[in-house]
């Protein structure tokens, strides 16, 4: 049995680890982009840390949201999610005031959390305090009695 060797460029293994570099990234951390022009503010995209636990009865859902306020948030539930949407809106600088640097993010966000259990939302409650948002939501209640049919093989 005979192999070939196959000479390749070192360039070729680092052709696209840039792209790759930036969409680990941009998946990790959401876009981090600037856009820097004169007189204009410096917005990044805005993606928020969650936190989701899992009780038996119920689901604690806890996000970051520095910056923003109460009446920027929108919150959504359905049967099997919630849905979070916000903005954190740029500030306008005085005349005699100029931006040099800024790591605050500004823009809109949305996030969907689906949940593996129906929620009642009826009983969800959310509280807004020191740039958290809490949300707790409860579990619908299902049969705890799971019916077994035999299946009768012909």
């Amino acid at each position: 049995m005979k192999f070939s060797i196959i000479k390749r460029e070192p360039s070729y293994f680092f052709e696209n680890i840039h792209e790759d570099l930036n969409r680990f990234l941009k998946d990790t951390f959401g876009d981090i982009e600037y856009i820097e022009k004169v007189d204009a503010p410096l917005y990044k995209t805005f993606r928020p840390a969650v936190e989701v636990k899992e009780k038996p009865d119920m689901y604690n859902i806890k996000v970051e949201l520095p910056n923003i306020q109460k009446e920027d948030i929108d919150v959504e539930l359905f049967n099997n999610g919630i849905s979070i949407k916000a903005e954190s809106k740029f500030c306008e600088c005085k005349e005699d005031e100029k931006i040099k640097t800024s790591e605050f993010r500004y823009g809109k966000f949305v996030r969907t959390i689906p949940l593996a259990h129906e929620i009642d939302v009826e009983k969800a409650k959310s509280e807004f305090k020191d740039g958290i948002l809490n949300i707790e939501l409860a579990k619908k209640e299902q049969d705890k009695k799971e019916e077994v049919k035999k299946l009768k093989i012909d």
